[in-house]
């Protein structure tokens, strides 16, 4: 005697191929969203690390620019230290100092001695009074260990300690002293605890919220949460959404698919379901039965994908992130994240199969294998009622979005639900609408086509209506490669667009640390490479005051070369010259040859001091710009080496050639360390890189999904024909030659697979173009991959198919009639 499970396990033998087909649904998907959600668990401990190592234990930073000339209050430290979720702060002075007589602007940072700021610039012994901290870079340059004597600002001091530069990382020329003697030396008067603070927050500490907290002490602190803004992060985490969304549809095609798979496995065992009802199993015996089939087979696919993707994450990661430019990721694979994956995925697999083991319960004793289905789509009152309630609450939503102009989180969400219901209204009503169009056609198309076509158009709704899971995982196919290309192709171009607008020049040397001895006399030197076409010098804005009509009027001020500006030469002295805009001039009844005293608010005595430079003249005015600057003086002027505002923030660099021009400038940061380079290929060839990451992976999946579809609708199509074949055999009987059955196959098949590729691309653009009104981005359509695509997948399965007719159509006549 055989048990419910003995039985369950023999019956495999009548849909072998069947169940292999749903087991390798079922170990792919399981493999590629266990792989990609370990990947996001390894990329994201190894990020922790990587920011732990950088920027230790603190979470925050707050304090101020060095422009701003103010400091952290001992009362503002103090409150910083009573919020509930901190640990510890630890205060920061920065400062410049002059280094053995040579170095005159040397980055400095006073520090404590406490465990915050040790982890935060990663040394490690105690800094006295007359001790340094110094960087590799400095050892180097002074050739200098621990242990040798250090002059700063003339002043000598022991080095405890030479810093390691991190891997990866730039080494620059850092001094590091005690708090207390670098306040000590600053060459400005300190007039609190430092420039900024460390602060260090419980684990679980709301950081946003306590960075709100902070900003009441002062509105103009600035707060910085560690590397929140970093690129390595924020493209992690849109590469962790990325994933996220693209292993939902993964799962959404695999339930699909394994609906379809299922089905068959189905019919191959009906008949022995329907004898084991006949003998007198119940139902709930047969309900066992399947129930232990399907637990079996989504046992099999589960641990064999999980097996894979074990694999895959401990010997074949480490590849795979550098032929695909991923972010670095450990090769751990933790059980407990596995068991939840395999947990979640095995409920949502088998909630999805359960309509099949229901309808197997349903079986009754010898019922016929004919299944009286209805042929066509017809048009009920029920569908009726939820095809209007889905057009009302579709107008509704896109109503709703463009009701909330001024909110933009409301309006996206409004038009994503619009965007969904309109998407699945469209796919209730297309059988429908094409129904009724296929009945006007199909004269046409015998005329055109001939009697093949005509049968196989005649016979497509009822296949479809029959086989609709798999015609519904192609047109999730064609959703998911238009709108993932289309995305890419549009984000790609959007991106492109971006970097030229950012980059004025193929490269960018910033003055960030804001050096006053980088002046405007090195643009010459950088204009005398033999790479460079031309540099241009960038200053940052200054709210000057000039004097006219007996009032001091606030200006906006820029430094630029008033020669360039105006375009000609002229004989003005540029020491004391100036250009204003037309609406500036107007609002303040200003003429060529006025000149203008210049003053400053100076913030200690609360009114504004007259500078001691010569009054500017107005030697020309010019058209406006959107940018809001009104007066623009030369870089020579007596105006710009009074404020350090108008220092050179940037100089522009135009180039042909920008690896050998980055080798010509290479003499800037012998002068100037901490200057920093940007260059157009490099912040293209990043951007190349963050693009390369999701579009290698959304292909790989795509192939896969790609693949699996293509079977499915193989497997389908083959097993509809495979029982059609004593149709065939008659059609053969009354004259249909074996040619001609090909081409009734062949047009069969092309029929199912057009319908599912047309409905899919006809969705696929809907929605695309549907969700695009949330930002109302120009979309880029990839119409070659889509060709590309589409063509690939009739192609393999016309080919399957040519090779089932042309055997079908050969076998002898008399034995297809009597098998």
């Amino acid at each position: 005697m055989f048990n419910l499970r003995a039985i369950a396990l023999k019956l495999y033998r009548a849909a072998s191929k069947q169940i292999a087909m749903s087991v390798m649904i079922i170990a792919l998907s399981i493999c590629l969203i266990m792989t990609m959600a370990m990947y996001i668990w390894n990329g994201k401990a190894q990020l922790q690390a990587d920011i732990y190592r950088l920027f230790g234990e603190a979470e925050i930073y707050v304090g101020y620019n060095p422009e701003q000339n103010k400091w952290l209050t001992a009362e503002q430290f103090s409150a910083i230290e009573e919020i509930e979720e901190v640990n510890d702060v630890s205060a920061i002075h920065l400062t410049h100092t002059n280094v053995e007589g040579v170095r005159t602007f040397v980055y400095t940072i006073g520090s404590h001695n406490d465990a915050l700021v040790k982890s935060r610039y990663h040394y490690e012994q105690n800094i006295g009074a007359s001790d340094v901290v110094i960087s590799q870079k400095l050892a180097q340059l002074f050739d200098k260990e621990v242990g040798d004597t250090l002059l700063i600002e003339f002043q000598p001091y022991t080095i405890v300690e030479v810093l390691t530069p991190l891997p990866g990382a730039s080494d620059i020329e850092v001094v590091i002293l005690a708090h207390a003697t670098a306040q000590a030396i600053s060459t400005y008067p300190i007039e609190g605890e430092g420039m900024f603070a460390l602060v260090d927050l419980d684990k679980k500490a709301p950081v946003k919220e306590i960075a709100t907290q902070l900003l009441t002490l002062d509105e103009e602190l600035r707060i910085d949460i560690v590397n929140e803004y970093d690129y390595v992060k924020a493209n992690f985490q849109a590469l962790m959404i990325f994933i996220i969304v693209l292993s939902f549809f993964v799962l959404l095609i695999t339930i699909v698919l394994l609906m379809s798979a299922f089905q068959l496995v189905f019919v191959k065992l009906k008949e022995q379901l329907m004898v084991l009802r006949a003998l007198g199993a119940s139902k709930k015996q047969i309900g066992k039965i399947v129930q232990i089939q399907l637990l079996t087979i989504l046992a099999v696919g589960v641990v064999s994908g999980s097996l894979f993707s074990f694999v895959i994450i401990k010997f074949a990661l480490p590849t795979l992130v550098e032929k695909m430019h991923l972010p670095p990721a450990k090769t751990d694979f933790p059980i407990l994240l596995a068991l939840i994956i395999i947990a979640v995925f095995s409920a949502l697999i088998f909630i999805a199969i359960q309509w099949q083991m229901r309808k197997s319960m349903k079986l009754l004793p010898l019922q016929i294998a004919v299944e009286n289905e209805e042929t066509a789509f017809r048009m009920t009152k029920v569908k009726l009622f939820i095809i209007g309630v889905l057009a009302f609450f579709a107008v509704l939503s896109f109503l709703g979005a463009a009701a909330q102009k001024d909110n933009d989180a409301q309006q996206a969400s409004a038009i994503l639900l619009g965007t969904l219901l309109t998407t699945l209204l469209v796919l209730l009503l297309v059988p429908y609408v094409f129904s009724w169009l296929l009945k006007f056609a199909l004269q046409p198309i015998r005329m055109l086509f001939g009697r093949e076509a005509y049968l196989a158009s005649q016979q497509l709704m009822p296949q479809i209506r029959k086989n609709m899971p798999i015609i519904l995982s192609m047109i999730g196919l064609m959703m998911i490669l238009i709108f993932g290309t289309t995305l890419f192709k549009t984000i790609q171009a959007n991106d492109e667009n971006y970097l030229n607008y950012l980059f004025e020049a193929p490269v960018v040397v910033k003055n960030d640390l804001q050096d006053p001895t980088f002046t405007y006399q090195v643009v010459e030197e950088i204009r005398a490479l033999p790479s460079v076409k031309d540099a241009l010098l960038k200053g940052g804005g200054s709210g000057l005051h000039l004097f006219k009509n007996e009032d001091w009027h606030l200006s906006a001020v820029e430094a630029t070369d008033l020669q360039r500006l105006l375009g000609q030469e002229t004989e003005h002295d540029m020491r004391n010259s100036a250009v204003v805009t037309e609406d500036y001039a107007k609002k303040h009844a200003l003429h060529i040859g006025d000149r203008l005293p210049v003053g400053d608010w100076r913030m200690d005595s609360w009114h504004i001091e007259e500078l001691q430079v010569e009054p500017i003249e107005i030697i020309d005015i010019v058209p406006d710009e959107e940018r809001g600057i009104e007066v623009y003086v030369d870089w020579s002027s007596e105006v710009v080496a009074q404020d350090p505002r108008l220092m050179v923030k940037e100089i522009l660099i135009e180039t042909d050639h920008i690896e050998q021009t980055l080798q010509e400038i290479s003499f800037l940061y012998e002068r100037w360390p901490a200057l920093v380079t940007l260059d157009y290929d490099s912040f293209v060839q990043e951007n190349e890189d963050m693009h390369y990451q999701r579009w290698s992976l959304f292909i790989g999946v795509l192939i896969v999904i790609f693949i699996g579809t293509c079977l499915g609708v193989i497997q389908v199509l083959m097993h509809m024909i495979h029982r059609k074949r004593m149709d065939y055999a008659i059609q053969r009987l009354i004259g249909l030659s074996p040619n001609g059955l090909v081409k009734l196959i062949l047009s069969q098949v092309l029929a199912f697979i057009l319908y599912g590729l047309a409905v899919g691309i006809i969705l696929g653009v809907t929605f695309t173009k549907l969700l695009a009104l949330v930002d109302n981005s120009k979309l880029v359509f990839n119409y070659s991959l889509l060709l590309t695509s589409s063509i690939v997948f009739v192609v393999l399965v016309m080919l399957t198919f040519t090779v089932q007719g042309f055997w079908i159509s050969r076998k002898v006549l008399s034995q297809e009639l009597t098998e």
